[in-house]
């Protein structure tokens, strides 16, 4: 693994780089008891695994130790991959669907969790074993708990090692600017289970196992399967639009709907079932009519002045486009050419921004500076950045403008039904969800 200052300059320069991306690509991030990401101990930091290698890189970039990082075999499976992982902070770790790999071993890998926990270093590991991307915690593996067991034993369980739970929801995984909560829970300290440990090794870890996956679950958006992964989300922008509350209330109240929505399910009845079936028509019907819920809600009011705005902004958008054509289209395109599972998509443009956005900045300035000079060249360069946001939010006021618009279009009977199907969900909402 590496080590040694060169290495640690690297995972600084790393750091900062990753920080950079997360911060432009979920601009509205919030963190919640980042009191807790500051710690003297060796530790496991673990989250909820939603968005495949982003998730990893959320939680490392804030944690102020250095974090190294439990990596599936496969990522090995090459002599080129396996160079570059296990010099980038990577312990490979075979789990049953693994083929790749073959010289690893998860009896070396242990011994090197071992080593390096009992220096004070800190771990990431996802326990649900892979990333699915839905609002909803799933089984965790045992091997967190074994890993962190296993390295106090080997001290004697005098290592002060702890569990960091720690909870990560987006808004929309996948979109640039989209929001993103990471909610850190208090440390679990491992000696607390030396005596159950002791004694009945096997209860003790899937009892442990438990309770670490029940502290995650405290700090996410946990959805039940089914028929609620479309209707909470639903739910949750009946009540932005409604009532909006600052980034943490809101995280709070998508907790709550959730609760609750497990709830009135498992009590079942007619009422339940007809919100669920009036929610899943009324989403459908947006769908289908290229409108949202914020257009029903408002009415589809303020159009002139949306237009007057497009109008006036369509220079700065047409500059700050036609600039980042290359800089942000190859990376967009990239994601959707490729065809990778759909939590990539985030990694894909973000790594391939990072390359393409400074490449293309440099290419385009030195094009100015040769046929107007480097003063020309140096304005340039710098209005690039704030026209790059100008477009994008010139983009994102285009698609409310055209909700809107479609909204407005609609006869009379379409719009009556939409504002009875929303009336129906809301009042059920204020009735059954949030009530507690």
């Amino acid at each position: 693994m590496s080590s040694g200052p060169f290495m640690s300059l690297v995972y600084r320069f790393l750091k900062f780089l990753v920080q950079v991306v997360l911060r432009i690509f979920y601009p509205k991030t919030t963190v919640i008891g980042k009191e807790h990401l500051r710690f003297k101990e060796a530790a496991i930091a673990i989250s909820n695994h939603p968005n495949t290698l982003i998730d990893p890189l959320q939680v490392a970039s804030r944690v102020h130790k250095q974090v190294f990082f439990l990596a599936n075999a496969g990522l090995f499976s090459t002599p080129f991959t396996n160079w570059l992982f296990n010099t980038l902070y990577c312990i490979p770790i075979k789990r049953k669907q693994d083929r790749g790999a073959p010289g690893v071993s998860n009896e070396d890998s242990f011994a090197k969790c071992d080593a390096f926990l009992g220096k004070g270093g800190v771990l990431f590991i996802a326990p649900e074993g892979g990333s699915v991307m839905e609002r909803r915690l799933r089984p965790f593996k045992t091997g967190t708990v074994r890993i962190a067991l296993s390295a106090a034993e080997k001290k004697n369980f005098d290592l002060d090692i702890s569990i960091l739970p720690i909870g990560v929801h987006y808004d929309r995984p996948t979109d640039f600017g989209s929001s993103c909560v990471i909610n850190v829970g208090e440390a679990i300290k491992v000696k607390d289970w030396q005596v159950q440990y002791t004694s009945d090794p096997q209860t003790a870890v899937r009892t442990f196992t438990d309770e670490v996956r029940d502290k995650v679950q405290a700090l996410v958006i946990d959805v039940a399967e089914g028929e609620q992964q479309q209707i909470h989300p639903l739910v949750e922008s009946i009540c932005r639009n409604d009532d909006p509350l600052d980034s943490e209330a809101d995280f709070r109240r998508g907790q709550s709907l959730a609760k609750q929505l497990k709830q009135r399910e498992a009590l079942g009845g007619g009422s339940y079932q007809k919100f669920a079936e009036t929610t899943l028509q009324y989403g459908a019907k947006l769908g289908t009519q290229a409108v949202d819920d914020k257009a029903v809600a408002m009415h589809g009011e303020n159009l002139i002045t949306q237009g007057i705005l497009l109008v006036i902004g369509f220079p700065f958008f047409a500059y700050g486009a036609v600039n980042h054509l290359l800089a942000a289209g190859i990376p967009a395109l990239l994601a959707r050419t490729l065809k990778v599972y759909i939590g990539y998509q985030a990694t894909v443009k973000a790594t391939v921004g990072l390359f393409t956005v400074p490449l293309f900045y440099y290419l385009q300035s030195e094009l100015v500076s040769r046929y107007f000079g480097n003063t020309v060249s140096w304005v340039y360069l710098l209005t690039l950045p704030m026209m790059a946001w100008l477009a994008w939010a010139y983009w994102k006021g285009w698609g409310r403008f055209r909700k809107d618009w479609a909204y407005t279009r609609l006869n009379s009977a379409d719009k009556e039904a939409l504002q009875s199907s929303r009336s129906d969900i809301v009042k059920y909402i204020q009735t059954h969800l949030l009530t507690s």
